[in-house]
């Protein structure tokens, strides 16, 4: 599998695209809401540090250093961090669905999923947090439960196409083949440089017995993005789930972690 930093709308809770503090220092804000790694680890930890944040902003600075915890793989930092977030802001879905992304990440799922729950009670119209969660069903081999919150997914975001490629991933492993490669496609159509949807359409077409086609999509994934194709094709020879969704405080983003190359998600 595969995570996506993608964008995000709140209903009902305080943006965390508000300013943090008007006096809060600037570099270190700029830095703790736009970079990642180490820069955004330090910036948010002197930011939290400059005892100017209200409780709002204090709670954006823990989100974000949980972000960039999370994309180290600190899952276990990471989850203190939205922790504190969530304590300071109990309203916080983005914190609740990313914390659930760290559960994950550590192999806790009832965690994870409770977390998604949480986030999709607070923001039912988040179509990432579905696609989360049927991450976990996927994990857990509950591929009838992951197609259902992938349905929810792809009714509230139409043109998600990181949803349809995973639920063609779930068709595969239901042996659904035909249906697998229908996912592929719509994939594919709203984003044609999605190469594991490619070698994913290839895997399926070559179970069909469709030697050529699937061979001539495995080749597309490598036109596509060459290095993507290459690490898929040292996998075991199973299809690539997509993403799980992860929030960063400060902005719409949609990036990618966390990805299960060649093999069950």
């Amino acid at each position: 599998m595969q995570k996506t930093f993608v964008s995000l709308v709140i209903l009902g809770v305080v943006s965390a695209t508000q300013p943090v503090s008007a006096q809060a220092p600037r570099s270190a804000q700029s830095r703790c809401f736009s970079e990642s790694g180490d820069v955004a680890i330090a910036a948010c930890t002197d930011l939290m540090a400059s005892g100017m944040l209200g409780e709002i902003g204090l709670g954006v600075a823990y989100y974000n250093r949980g972000v960039a915890l999370y994309e180290e793989g600190e899952y276990a930092r990471a989850i203190e961090d939205y922790n504190q977030a969530i304590k300071l802001n109990p309203g916080f879905a983005q914190a609740f669905l990313n914390r659930g992304n760290a559960f994950d990440g550590k192999g806790e799922y009832e965690r994870a999923v409770q977390d998604y729950d949480r986030a999709i009670n607070l923001d039912p119209s988040n179509a990432k947090a579905f696609n989360n969660r049927a991450f976990v069903w996927d994990e857990r081999r509950e591929y009838d439960r992951a197609i259902q919150d992938y349905n929810r997914a792809i009714a509230l975001n139409p043109t998600y196409a990181q949803a349809f490629n995973n639920r063609g991933v779930a068709y595969f492993n239901k042996a659904e083949y035909d249906q697998a490669v229908r996912d592929y496609d719509q994939a594919i159509k709203l984003d044609p440089s999605y190469a594991a949807a490619f070698f994913n359409r290839g895997m399926a077409k070559l179970k069909k017995g469709e030697t050529r086609e699937g061979k001539a999509d495995i080749a597309a994934a490598a036109g596509v993005n060459s290095d993507t194709a290459n690490r898929l094709d040292r996998g075991s020879g199973e299809p690539v789930i997509g993403s799980r969704a992860v929030e960063r405080g400060h902005r719409d983003r949609d990036p990618i972690c966390g990805s299960h190359q060649g093999q069950r998600s």
